[in-house]
């Protein structure tokens, strides 16, 4: 008793073996509190066996002794440390004088001791007996062995374990529930995985002592993985200092009274030293209950200054400051595809090539339920739809959410509400406050500043879909250009869900609304990539009435839908098939073993719209009566006969593609290449060094009326001068209406002229500086960007934004054009392309080149996606592109916007393969 033991003498105490006296003395003075007047007893019930000693308040003060026990200078060491000199204390009096040991002197406590042995020799019936004595003097009194003893006999109380037995508890309790989050990794991979997560720990967030703090994100984003680092880094320093206390793990919905008496009745006694607590899963429990606790943390690390906590929510489960609330950022992509891989054990997977599905990798929860569907399936040739269904289902069976009628009618409304509007919706406009709650208590909705979104993205296409099967959103709405790109996976989800014939009815509305959206959902639902499922042959259907009385039905359905495809592609229809009078040329149709031949007529030949022909696969070559035949195996199979009449289109358009002759504006800048280029090719005849930088019209208008004479006289005509580019029947006549559209007397080439001859050039290049380059290159940019506008709203006006360049006009152009050290090579030009906010939609593009040379490239973000961006097929802001751009060539901004184009087409499944372009 007095001063406190210097630092270096700080350890563990080993008292020698009490006497039997003394163990008597102790055993009778351990009812009350040595301190006068205070009447908190020590041992609450009637001990039935002397090795009973001791209760919870003596460990309590041997601990205390342990980290540093008052010292007197008058007494020995040994005397000092002796069981004589131990006054029994409450737990409040124990703290009081270790926290102010000067206003405790040794005098007063030896004072307080004899009054405590006083009272202790007027206890009745309390005294031991020898034998029971002896067995307790023959212990050695050092702590683990009082603590060993003390709970075989005591109401079980964490301070009973030792600290080493509450280290070793603690860490096996970290790594079971680590384990347990793993619950739907193969056994096999559980190590494997948390050794990932190890290695790919990001920084540990920080909670302040005597702070609360609160890790809030949405379903399955990692908030309890958070809060373990932070609870393991606890650990760590509680193993490496005696004065930290064990950091405590507490789950919301197991805390019963307060949580100031759950901490205290995990660590045993009041946390005056320095303590992490984690309070897991608030949105666990009730609105109330969740501002409570919360209540209750601010309170006691108020109170306890050395305790910080750490609480995890989705957003809207209590009321959180601004300053407590800790974000728990989405994962990258490529974070979440490292995990997949080694979940799976695979190095390669090959779905995740869409914007859709590398955004199931932006949380723990979707990687994991990934995981387990590609496992499931056992490989991984699935659609991004069947994944967001079956993700969609896996996880709401997991939370399998409670909620009325009145909730599950108004998710399918709020989802359609967030697309429509593309982004959250406004709580008090969307419904009453009463249903607010319920929706929020789903856990599937966050209200979060009034704003109703859903936890996870998926979980609005899969009640989107509900929405249009229950009508609250019609599909023509859904499909239409505009809303298209933000509804098309809920719209695939109806699809193949529905009954045949409602699939059907669901693709005639489709292909007439939005042939983009129809061509999409057809390839999003097939079963797997080039194998739609096909029933086996069946019996064809006769018909009756309209003078077509044995066509097979699966003639008049292919029929049909090839009409509803051209119906939505609209002037473009009569470029992909023969017309008459402005409806699709008559057919002639066989049906034989299950294959069927399809040959389209010529004028006059047919007097319906259908008819079987029998023997048409027989009929010699060449025709006569018909434009064309083909045969192919009868498309019985579900929408079979969309896919085909699909399939007898794309062609005639995969040529248009790669001949560069879709109709654009008389005033389209890819109008002006290609006249440039026609009339080149005319007048040249092989010898291009015959045709300077001008055409006088003139001179072009004989040749070209020598070429339309022909035409007028042949089914097809076409001409090659050497080893050049042919035109034919077509070009001449497009040129021949073109030239009504010149103004000025005479066609040049589109762009300027070489500006550095001397000394002659060694490449074609070299001919243009850098800054006729830079210019040249900014010119193609604007060109193309506008004569792809062009191209899109002359021939397809009902894809709209299902096109991905086109989804994000008005459009600039960012970049750099490269000039390589080497002069053998040509600039190249790096550009993004983005959306342009300050353009209004048919404003000349807007293209920003900077020139630089190689070795001084800017760096920084902007050249971090130098690379082919697979994100979405719709959307695709931001993405860099990397070309050379030849400035002699003469066609440049029409291959470039034609590539552009080709790209999307392909990614809706208008174009088997994209195409490339050069002259």
């Amino acid at each position: 008793m007095g001063t406190d033991v210097p630092p270096a003498s700080r350890a563990p105490l080993r008292h020698a073996p009490p006497t039997e006296s003394t163990v008597k003395e102790l055993y009778a003075t351990a009812l009350t509190c040595g301190i006068p007047d205070c009447a908190e007893p020590l041992y609450r019930e009637n001990p039935a066996t002397g090795q009973r000693l001791l209760n919870s308040r003596i460990a309590h003060i041997h601990a205390r002794s342990e980290g540093g026990p008052r010292w007197d200078p008058g007494m020995s060491k040994e005397d000092n440390r002796g069981f004589g000199n131990l006054i029994l204390l409450c737990e409040r009096h124990a703290f009081e004088i270790d926290a102010t040991p000067d206003d405790y002197p040794a005098d007063v406590l030896r004072a307080w001791k004899t009054a405590q042995v006083e009272a202790r020799s007027r206890a009745q019936g309390l005294s031991l007996s020898d034998a029971e004595a002896a067995q307790a003097a023959a212990v050695s009194f050092n702590m683990d062995d009082l603590m060993e003893r003390l709970s075989a006999v005591m109401p079980f109380t964490p301070r009973l374990r030792s600290r080493q037995q509450g280290l070793d508890l603690a860490s096996r309790s970290c790594r079971a529930r680590s384990v347990v989050r793993l619950r739907s990794t193969p056994a096999d991979r559980v190590s494997a995985v948390l050794a990932w997560k190890a290695e790919h720990a990001g920084p540990v967030v920080t909670v302040p002592k005597g702070a609360l703090r609160v890790l809030v994100a949405p379903m399955g984003a990692g908030k309890s993985e958070e809060a373990e680092r932070w609870w393991s880094q606890g650990l760590t320093q509680a193993w490496a200092d005696a004065d930290i206390d064990i950091p405590l793990w507490l789950e919301a919905r197991e805390i019963t009274s307060t949580l100031a008496q759950a901490v205290r009745e995990a660590l045993g006694s009041d946390p005056v030293r320095t303590c992490r607590v984690v309070l897991d899963n608030l949105d666990a429990v009730s609105p109330r209950q969740a501002d409570y606790l919360l209540a209750d943390a601010r309170t006691l690390v108020l109170t306890w200054p050395q305790v910080s906590v750490l609480a995890t929510t989705r957003p809207g489960a209590g009321s959180v400051e601004d300053n407590e609330r800790l974000p728990v950022p989405p994962w990258s992509p490529r974070r979440g595809l490292d995990l997949l891989r080694t979940v799976l054990g695979e190095e390669r997977v090959r779905i995740l090539d869409r914007h859709e599905t590398q955004q199931l990798l932006t949380s723990p929860l979707q990687v994991h339920a990934l995981a387990n569907r590609l496992r499931a399936g056992g490989d991984t040739h699935v659609s991004t739809r069947e994944l967001l269904t079956e993700l969609a289902t896996l996880i709401l069976q997991r939370e399998h959410p409670q909620a009325s009628q009145d909730v599950w009618e108004a998710l399918p409304r709020l989802a359609a509400r967030i697309l429509d509007q593309q982004g959250p919706v406004q709580a008090s406009s969307f419904a009453r406050q009463h249903l607010i709650w319920e929706l929020e208590e789903t856990g599937l909705v966050v209200n979060d500043g009034s704003l109703l979104r859903f936890v996870l993205p998926l979980f609005e296409q899969h009640f989107a879909a509900q929405a249009l099967r229950e009508g609250h959103t019609p599909l023509t709405s859904a499909a239409a250009p505009p809303s298209f790109p933000r509804w098309r996976y809920a719209i695939a989800f109806v699809v193949a869900a529905a009954p045949e014939e409602d699939a059907e009815a669901f693709m005639r509305t489709l292909t007439r609304t939005n042939p983009a959206a129809a061509s999409w959902v057809l390839d999003e639902i097939a079963t797997a990539p080039g194998n739609r499922d096909r029933s086996p042959g069946t019996l064809p259907h006769e018909a009756d009435g309209d003078g077509q009385e044995h066509v097979p039905e699966v003639a008049r359905r292919l029929r049909e839908a090839t009409q509803c495809w051209l119906a939505g592609l609209e002037s473009l229809a009569s470029l992909l098939a023969p017309h008459e009078r402005g409806r699709l040329a008559p057919w002639a149709v066989d049906l034989a073993h299950d294959w069927l031949t399809v040959a389209q007529a010529r004028p006059g030949i047919l007097d319906e719209d259908l008819v079987v022909w029998d023997g048409l696969a027989s009929l010699p070559q060449p025709l006569t009566r018909f434009r064309d035949r083909t045969s192919f195996p009868a498309p019985f199979g579900r929408l079979a006969c969309w896919e085909r009449a699909r399939s007898r289109l794309r062609p005639a358009l995969a040529n248009r593609m790669r001949q560069r002759t879709l109709p654009v504006p008389p005033t389209s800048p890819l109008a002006a290449e290609r006249a440039w280029f026609l009339a080149r090719q005319i007048m040249a005849k092989g010898r291009p060094s015959r045709v300077g930088r001008h055409i006088l019209l003139n001179d072009l208008q004989p040749e070209l009326d020598v070429l339309m004479t022909k035409v007028a006289n042949a089914v097809r005509a076409s001409w090659q001068w050497g080893p050049g580019h042919k035109i034919d029947s077509d070009d001449v006549r497009w040129l021949s209406a073109h030239l009504h559209h010149v103004q000025g007397d005479s066609l040049t080439h589109p762009r300027p002229a070489t500006d550095r001859m001397h000394p002659p050039p060694r490449y074609f290049w070299q001919a243009y500086s850098p800054e006729l380059t830079q210019s040249i290159t900014t010119d193609v940019l604007r060109d193309a960007l506008t004569g792809y506008r062009d191209l899109v709203e002359l021939n397809f006006p009902r894809f709209g934004a299902a096109l991905g360049l086109y989804s994000i006009f008005p459009v600039r152009a960012e970049g750099v054009v490269a000039l390589p050290a080497d002069e053998s090579q040509p600039a190249t030009v790096m550009y993004a392309l983005r959306p342009d906010t300050s353009s209004a939609p048919h404003d000349q593009p807007v293209v920003d080149l900077s020139r630089s040379n190689e070795a001084d490239l800017p760096a920084g973000a902007f050249w971090a996606n130098l690379r082919q961006d697979r994100s979405s097929a719709f959307r695709r802001p931001g993405i860099v592109h990397q070309e050379a751009l030849l400035p002699y060539h003469e066609r440049q901004a029409t291959n470039l916007a034609y590539r552009w184009l080709a790209e999307d087409l392909h990614a809706v499944g208008w174009l088997e393969r994209t195409v490339s372009y050069s002259d």
